[in-house]
């Protein structure tokens, strides 16, 4: 019990690991309101389709924020949340996936290069879906338009919605794949990554002593979101 004591070591943020948690919560979100015709929401006043819309585009735009925290937090937030921790480049990818495949797996304190390089898309992937939900517009949902949609003309938005729809359907699919890694490293590898990011500290290999890392105030990282907000606002402002 002391080893593992000793071990342990905080390896996740506060404000990393909320953000991690509200971006599952505002991307069911948005899946829920926006494919799920079932799922209503009953609001005084508006129909219940309309306010499930309402609530997607809210959704769309604090996924937004989210993101814009995140690229921020990847460049000045703690050692493990900086993108410079755990970026790496093809070789490095494909040589831990081949560890892996051997059911070694190699110790990094944060992402490991598969997990960097999911995290990396899946900012890519919800960065272009929230830019294009700006512009789009659901005819099925009561016409409902994001705040931007007013910016551009009626075919270039029926364009952009499908392009909002299609990147969906690839955002699914690595939603599901990061799932069944997790599920992977806790079943098969016993190594839990879901923990960590709910508790903030991991263990260190048996032998090896915990790693040194740095971390960003919670002060910093207050401002970094208000800043991500203010900007977000700007945005949907141009829309009227």
């Amino acid at each position: 019990m002391a080893d593992k004591e000793s071990r342990s070591f905080k390896l996740w943020d506060v404000p990393t690991r909320l953000f991690h948690w509200a971006l599952v919560l505002l991307v069911l979100v948005s899946y829920l309101t926006g494919e799920v015709g079932g799922f209503e929401f009953t609001m005084p006043g508006s129909g219940n389709m309309v306010a499930n819309m309402n609530i997607h585009i809210w959704s769309g735009l604090s996924i937004l924020t989210l993101l814009i925290f995140r690229i921020v937090w990847g460049l000045i937030g703690s050692s493990s949340s900086r993108f410079s921790g755990f970026v790496r480049g093809p070789g490095a990818i494909i040589d831990y996936l081949k560890g892996i495949a051997k059911r070694s797996v190699a110790f990094f304190a944060g992402h490991n290069p598969a997990g960097g390089a999911v995290v990396v898309l899946m900012i890519v992937l919800l960065l272009a879906q929230a830019s294009t939900g700006l512009f789009a517009k659901e005819d099925d949902f009561f016409g409902l338009a994001g705040p931007l949609n007013g910016m551009v003309s009626e075919e270039t938005a029926n364009q952009i919605t499908g392009i909002h729809a299609r990147i969906w359907s690839v955002i699914e699919i690595v939603v599901i794949a990061h799932i069944a890694g997790n599920l992977f490293y806790w079943l098969v590898l016993k190594h839990n990554l879901i923990v960590p990011m709910i508790t903030g500290r991991a263990d260190a290999p048996a032998g090896a002593p915990p790693p040194s890392l740095k971390f960003a105030s919670n002060v910093t990282a207050i401002i970094v979101f208000a800043n991500s907000a203010a900007i977000v606002a700007w945005i949907k402002s141009f829309g009227g």
